[in-house]
């Protein structure tokens, strides 16, 4: 069993840690897992699924419906699982929801939130889990692993960049969406897809840490040009990165993601897909047939090209920016025959890499 100091020691139990929990983390090598579960989530659970819901001030359905909108499965009552910061955010989130409208509102609102930040989560444990790995090969001691991990994870400054960034974005997403209808005229939204061209060949040909660096590398390439042009990422799914921009702007996004990946050698080609037409903003997503369009043009486009829809060459006829080609006609999966074009940059190559436009 590992040697816990008393510094250590009286951190975990004032963080909430019972001596047993301390002990058997000891013994069995998980005192960094403990650390960072009590750094996150501080205080001792005393509380089942039931006595949180009174100590909230609600009854016990209520309490279960906030938590399964948070993304996590009831609890079985009985069971001490909750804190006292679980029953004060419980006791704020009740009253929020004095109607059944209010709850179901406030429950779409979790949902989305929680489901983006687990996301985030996501990213975040798996830098701790590197972080880690080079502690653990410098001390080769849990205890002494977790106690230079405490000095290193500053989660009040995480906190403080989570909830500055979330501002930010907050402020930029009601500017989008809030400008539009005080404008009162119809604005064509640009929608399209890139992803990395052989990425399933290429998954089974490297290891797991290698993909995730490349994943890594492509979507920070894809992010910056995105915000570069004024649109959004809107979600990532594997190795597809979906935005959302005014038409000429989607265009140049697309052109451009496809010239950076070829300049950079550690990148596979990669094609993009865009359209435009009327769109339904939900909950941080789109949904429409501009959205399916742009989904199956990119499915048709080749390595290294930026394919569009009829649509979008439409509403950007006549810009100066941009030159374009037919690529014919085309019978796209749940959406039928359509012409198609393939846009390049007025007087530019081809983009991509030689060989492959």
């Amino acid at each position: 069993m590992q040697r816990v100091t008393q510094d250590l020691r009286r951190f975990l139990a004032d963080a909430g840690a019972s001596e047993d929990d301390i002990e058997r983390a000891a013994r069995e090598g998980w005192l960094p897992l403990l650390a960072i579960d009590r750094i996150l989530m501080p205080g001792k659970p005393v509380y089942d699924i039931v006595e949180l819901a009174r100590a909230a001030g609600t009854d016990t359905e209520t309490a279960r419906r906030v938590w399964r909108s948070l993304g996590f499965p009831d609890m079985p009552e009985g069971v001490a699982s909750f804190t006292d910061q679980d029953a004060e955010m419980l006791s704020v989130a009740v009253a929020r929801i004095d109607t059944e409208d209010a709850a179901q509102l406030f429950e779409r609102q979790v949902r989305v939130i929680s489901s983006s930040l687990a996301r985030i989560a996501a990213v975040e444990a798996d830098m701790i889990a590197e972080v880690l790995e080079t502690i653990e090969e410098e001390t080769g001691d849990a205890a002494a692993t977790t106690a230079v991990l405490l000095e290193r994870l500053d989660w009040p400054v995480i906190s403080r960049l989570v909830e500055y960034a979330h501002r930010l974005q907050l402020r930029a997403a009601v500017w989008r969406r809030l400008a539009r209808d005080v404008a009162g005229a119809k604005v064509e939204i640009g929608i399209g897809f890139v992803d990395l061209v052989g990425y399933t060949a290429l998954s089974e040909e490297i290891d797991d840490r290698s993909l995730a660096e490349l994943l890594t590398r492509f979507e920070a390439l894809a992010s910056d040009v995105v915000a570069e042009h004024s649109g959004r990422v809107v979600k990532t799914i594997g190795d597809e990165v979906m935005f959302a921009a005014l038409s000429k702007e989607a265009a140049l996004i697309a052109l451009d993601i496809v010239d950076r990946a070829s300049d950079d050698t550690a990148l596979p080609p990669v094609r993009a897909g865009v359209a435009s037409g009327p769109l339904i903003a939900r909950d941080g997503d789109f949904y429409g047939s501009a959205v399916n369009l742009a989904s199956r043009v990119t499915d048709r486009a080749r390595p290294g090209t930026v394919l569009v829809s009829e649509s979008l060459k439409e509403s950007l006829e006549g810009d100066a920016a941009f030159s374009w080609r037919s690529a014919g006609r085309r019978r796209l999966r749940g959406i039928g025959e359509v012409e198609l074009f393939r846009v390049r940059r007025a007087g530019g190559e081809p983009s991509g890499r030689p060989g492959l436009g």
